[in-house]
């Protein structure tokens, strides 16, 4: 999916294969599209089979997708890059002009700010446990971050940018 300033975001699509338009839902990570297709949240099998086309896309920077991740403000980047992508997917021929959004935590968030931006083609958004103040309170135990969560999700994150700089030739070690 090329973005207006260019970058091309790249994702994965499973759908139905009959020729037919289906409304889509679109899933937007910085988690890995070959990974986070397979949630507990979500089957793309099942869903495809139930009539849906499901497009999962590694974000700006991210994996597969071109781009720098975090540069600038969040709000503004996501919600540029969200909207181009709810509506390039309206544009496929496979679909129907609908467009749903779906995902977990970070990807939930990203919803947001896609819908923010008021996408003419996003017609629902489902996000699961997006970062509330419960969920932020929820990770810090008397004023102290708790370690496990954040140790996993630093890791989680470091793969890609490593794998990036070691790439551009940088030392990662």
């Amino acid at each position: 999916m090329e973005m207006r300033d260019g970058i091309v975001l790249r994702a994965d699509v499973c759908r139905p294969d009959d020729n037919q338009k289906h409304p889509a839902i679109l899933i937007r990570t910085p988690y890995n599209k070959l990974v986070s297709g397979r949630s507990d949240f979500l089957n793309v099998e099942d869903t495809a089979f139930a009539g849906y086309a499901v497009v999962i896309q590694d974000v700006r920077g991210r994996f597969a997708s071109e781009g720098q991740y975090g540069e600038g403000d969040i709000f503004t980047v996501e919600g540029v890059d969200g909207y181009g992508s709810v509506e390039w997917v309206a544009s496929q021929s496979w679909c129907d002009g609908n467009v749903g959004m779906g995902g977990v935590s970070y990807m939930a968030v990203l919803e947001w700010i896609a819908a923010m931006q008021n996408p003419p083609h996003l017609k629902a958004i489902a996000p699961w446990m997006a970062g509330t103040t419960a969920l932020v309170e929820g990770t810090i135990l008397s004023g102290v971050m708790l370690l496990h969560l954040w140790a996993s999700w630093t890791a989680m994150m470091a793969v890609d940018i490593v794998d990036r700089l070691e790439k551009q030739g940088k030392d990662v070690s």
